[in-house]
């Protein structure tokens, strides 16, 4: 039997203290109606299990302060696990697969610890229409559950929870030339008290203000964009997609959760950070409309003026940080 890439609507038995089951509703961090409904595999993966436990995903966002352009891409942004631990009691711990990943998964599983591994987005069905059955692609997915004898998966991917089975199954925990890379999810401590999140969120948020580029990194991409332009829009469309993936989407998701994390902090009561909020969902949108100038580029094979068409967004990371800056009395 298998079971495609509907979203759950029947969970299989989870060892106790998962607390996820029944129909699966993302959480409003993956609403529709955002900018950029899925972020990143990580990211993404973190606000559903952070979410399933009754946790609050926006607390531990501070870290996207730190964005930077790496050269040939902005930083693939991931909640540090010191900020997840001290927030929610999480420990994040490498997991050996020397006996293979089926059964250190099911190990894990019995000790209520989700398994976070890299796998192949060919075998996952919920990518039906992009990756799945058609192109390899490394992706990070959320193990909650599985049955050997009956070949089925259930996990967290991208801003939802699906099931697979049969060849699927084999394919995700099948032979490698390598063991993939894999985390589990081990409860250390107590989370924090729904009280302290916004003070400890703010001390975070600080901590990676000061970490945060030097110089704008969007004039850094302006920049490395110019002296490469000419060459990138005539490559086929697939370079399109990876090159916007590691890019413009990254640079958009990353201060879309920028801003509900500084709306989150103002609800609370722990800050004053509405014009930075502003400037972040500002800039995501900014973000995302030179995305569609990029595609445009690629389409006619011409990036005359695409590169300056960045100082906008440039301009408005400097607001960002101004308005930051100001609630933080820096």
């Amino acid at each position: 039997m298998r079971f495609g890439a509907e979203p759950m609507t029947a969970a299989l038995r989870l060892p106790a203290g998962l607390g996820i089951a029944g129909p699966y509703v993302p959480h409003p961090l993956h609403d529709g109606e955002r900018d950029w409904p899925e972020t990143n595999c990580y990211v993404d993966l973190w606000i559903e299990l952070l979410h399933g436990r009754g946790f609050v995903p926006e607390a531990m966002l501070g870290f996207t302060l730190r964005q930077d352009f790496e050269g040939d891409q902005f930083t693939f942004f991931k909640p540090p696990a010191a900020d997840i631990e001290r927030l929610y009691g999480l420990e994040v711990l490498e997991l050996a697969v020397y006996a293979g990943l089926e059964a250190h998964a099911l190990m894990q599983m019995a000790a209520g610890r989700p398994v976070l591994v890299e796998v192949d987005a060919i075998h996952l069905p919920d990518t039906h229409g992009t990756t799945y059955g058609r192109e390899h692609g490394k992706t990070t997915i959320g193990i909650l559950a599985l049955d050997p004898a009956a070949g089925e998966l259930d996990y967290l991917h991208n801003a939802g929870r699906f099931r697979l089975s049969g060849a699927d199954y084999a394919g995700i925990f099948g032979p490698s030339v390598l063991p993939p890379y894999a985390e589990f999810v081990k409860t250390v401590a107590a989370p924090l008290p729904a009280s302290d999140l916004p003070g400890v969120a703010l001390d975070l948020l600080a901590k990676h203000r000061a970490r945060a580029p030097e110089r704008n990194p969007v004039l850094a991409f302006r920049d490395a964009l110019a002296a490469t332009a000419d060459g990138l829009v005539v490559q086929p469309l697939s370079v399109f997609h990876a090159y916007a993936f590691n890019t413009t989407r990254q640079l958009g998701a990353n201060f879309e959760m920028l801003a509900s994390h500084l709306n989150w902090l103002d609800a609370n009561g722990a800050g004053a950070f509405a014009p930075a909020a502003e400037a972040a969902a500002e800039l995501s949108r900014e973000a995302k409309a030179f995305q569609f100038q990029l595609a445009r580029a690629f389409h006619r094979r011409k990036a005359d003026g695409l590169a300056p068409r960045l100082d906008k967004a440039a301009a408005t990371y400097e607001r960002v940080f101004a308005g930051l800056d100001g609630a933080l009395g820096r």
